[in-house]
């Protein structure tokens, strides 16, 4: 398809409300899109007529339309620098230029893009203050050279970065970046002189008027609050450091740096933690060198774009690589090497706002002409509340089991905290060519609850559904042992991930009904299927069935156990099923949840882990009105989101993410 800037474009499709949060510490698709004033998402049919449509209807239309200013204006100008940056350098650089200067992110590199996150440089990649800062310098000193009215040169300065903030996409760090330059020359236009603090205040103020939704823009909240860090907090810093500046020129220029990163890094670690669950203090020495760095690439990089003789222009783009390349291994050492990362972590919003509460009444604190002695014991003061703030949770944790039913679509991936807070976790989700749910969901889910290793994963059986997300989730969490059928299946992804868990050098341990559980204290673990010598044509009959017990609660997690293994169950455990809650075996299709075992399970709750508009029509209708015949309540991950189920062995509370569904069941 080849669409330009203004064309119509008609299609035959489906309008879809955007997938909101429905799961744990999971990106909320749906806020993002509302952002940026989206409301629906679509995709178009290839064959409209096989979808009900008349006859000669078209898969998509495109009409030409009329060039606007705006795409003479800025969509012209940004293709042309886009393709010149392509044209100029390889694709790893070229990405990471397209980031810097056009705020384009989507080409940019995995891998750098995980190491600059990693190393705390993650600044870079946005088209922040320090880019603007230096793009508004090249501009005002070039307009200076040609315009001899200074006054004249600043407002034209104003009005080309006005026209960048266009041209990159508008980010929120440009438009504040922007808007607080712009402020800055208009003070000197007028000859007053301008507050920094108010200019950061005015800018935000601009911002939100136009568009009040920013004010839940990641970006937005990270460039005020780091802008904000420099002009208030450092200067505390900067007093102390000031002694140097006379004898020791060098040492005060770096820890000036070091100031600075180690402030900004400070006031944004309860956002950073909140959002990304980690804090990167690798990057206090890190920007040291990569700011300098930074400072040169951005004008040779300019300069490098808009040079006309290539003859010279070659050996502009060899310095501009070799300065990126020392810049990415940089950031590829701190991040591989961990310097000072601290990951696996996690804030709620109330901890969030306590934190900052205190931080600004520390900060009005020392301001104030006080004893020293007093400002230190308020500071010893505040740190211990903030302290207590991030380990309170863990202070007040009672025992209890909790079940998390994650949102994969159709497939499976199940969280068990045990009451001695082991962690277990019963599949991975899949792994398509659009999505792993084991990077996308899994892995940030465990990273909210601070789950760095697990103690059992359990892969019930090798389709895909189940165990797609494996492969990411062993090369970011630890697992002490890996719990799977043994069985032949001939799948590439099965192999690789069997590979990779001996190469690891993970336990293995083989289903087998004889098996004990005893490494989980306080409650018990039962595997009911399959035993050791099970042989079936049916891949999905091995699934591993386990009956987990904790005081007078009970559940029962099946995978994708068909009718067949239900009614060996039912024959082997008849009066050993009784349960609380079920885990729907397969999806809730049709060929299990029979009548029996139901009867014989008799749950009160079930989960059934299942997709919006999956090609199988789960749930099936049949299944369902079994469930409802035998008095389940159940709840789906389609409609539901994420199912929680918590007990403390008496008493039992089921919360949803999607549906905000809460349930409490006393004395079960």
């Amino acid at each position: 398809m080849n669409a330009n800037y203004g064309d119509h474009i008609f299609f035959y499709g489906k309008l879809q409300e955007p997938y909101p949060n429905n799961n744990p510490y999971s990106f909320n698709y749906k806020e993002y899109l509302e952002s940026k004033s989206i409301y629906a998402t679509t995709f178009f049919y290839s064959n409209p007529v096989r979808e009900g449509f008349s006859n000669g209807a078209k898969s998509i239309k495109i009409k030409s339309g009329q060039q606007n200013l705006y795409s003479v204006l800025i969509i012209k100008p940004r293709k042309w620098l886009r393709n010149r940056i392509e044209n100029l350098f390889p694709q790893k650089e070229a990405g990471f230029l397209k980031a810097i200067l056009l705020g384009e992110k989507q080409a940019l590199d995995k891998n750098i893009k995980e190491d600059f996150a990693n190393s705390g440089l993650s600044h870079i990649l946005a088209v922040s203050g320090l880019h603007t800062g230096v793009i508004a310098v090249i501009i005002l000193t070039l307009l200076q050279v040609i315009i001899r009215k200074r006054n004249l040169a600043r407002i034209f300065t104003i009005l080309v970065l006005f026209y960048y903030v266009l041209l990159s996409h508008s980010a929120p760090s440009v438009q504040r970046a922007v808007i607080m330059i712009s402020l800055l020359l208009i003070t000197k236009i007028i000859q007053r002189k301008g507050d920094s603090v108010n200019i950061l205040f005015a800018a935000g103020f601009i911002i939100l008027l136009i568009n009040p939704q920013q004010i839940f823009s990641v970006g937005f909240q990270f460039s005020f609050l780091s802008v904000f860090a420099i002009l208030v907090v450092y200067p505390i810093f900067a007093k102390i450091l000031y002694r140097l500046k006379g004898r020791w020129a060098l040492p005060y220029w770096l820890l000036n740096l070091m100031a600075i990163s180690f402030v900004v890094q400070l006031l944004l670690s309860p956002l950073t933690v909140y959002y990304f669950h980690k804090i990167a203090f690798g990057g206090i020495l890190a920007n040291v060198v990569a700011i300098p760095l930074i400072s040169v690439i951005l004008p040779l990089s300019i300069l490098t774009i808009f040079f006309p003789i290539a003859g010279i222009n070659v050996y502009y783009v060899a310095a501009n690589k070799f300065l990126l390349n020392i810049l990415f291994a940089i950031s590829h050492l701190v991040s591989s090497r961990k310097i000072l990362l601290f990951d696996f972590l996690n804030f709620e919003k109330w901890q969030v706002f306590g934190i900052f509460s205190i931080l600004i009444c520390l900060i009005l604190i020392w301001k104030e002409k006080d004893r020293i002695f007093r400002k230190v014991s308020y500071i010893i003061g505040s740190a211990f509340v903030i302290l207590s703030i991030v380990f309170l949770p863990a202070l007040l944790y009672s025992p209890k089991i909790e079940l998390t039913v994650l949102d994969v679509r159709t497939g499976d991936a199940i969280y068990l905290q045990t009451p001695s807070r082991k962690s277990i976790l019963i599949d991975t989700g899949d792994k398509t060519n659009k999505i792993d749910f084991g990077e996308k969901v899994v892995v940030p889910f465990l990273q909210g609850k601070q789950i760095r290793k697990l103690d059992l994963l359990v892969l019930t059986h090798p389709h895909a559904d189940h165990i797609g997300g494996a492969n990411y989730l062993l090369d970011k969490i630890k697992v002490k042992s890996v719990l799977m059928p043994k069985c032949e299946y001939n799948s590439l992804l099965y192999h690789n991930l069997c590979k990779k868990i001996k190469d690891k050098n993970i336990k293995i341990i083989y289903a087998d009904t004889l098996r004990v559980f005893d490494e989980f204290p306080r409650m018990r673990i039962k595997l009911l299927s399959p035993y050791s010598g099970f042989s079936s044509k049916n891949i999905n009959n091995y699934s591993i069935v386990l009956k987990c017990e904790y005081k007078n609660f009970s559940f029962l997690l099946t995978g994708d156990a068909e009718k067949e293994v239900e009614f060996y169950l039912c024959e082997k455990y008849e009066k050993g099923l009784d349960i609380d809650v079920l885990k729907v075996c397969h999806h809730g299709s049709n060929t299990s949840s029979t009548d029996k075992f139901l009867e014989l399970t008799s749950p009160d709750f079930g989960a059934i882990s299942v997709g919006k508009y999956n090609r199988y029509g789960l749930p099936s209708t049949k299944a369902l009105g079994r469930l409802q015949s035998h008095n389940v309540r159940f709840f789906r991950t389609d409609e539901d989101g994420a199912i929680i189920f918590s007990s403390d062995g008496n008493d039992l509370r089921i919360k949803t993410i999607l549906s905000n569904k809460e349930v409490f069941i006393p004395d079960i």
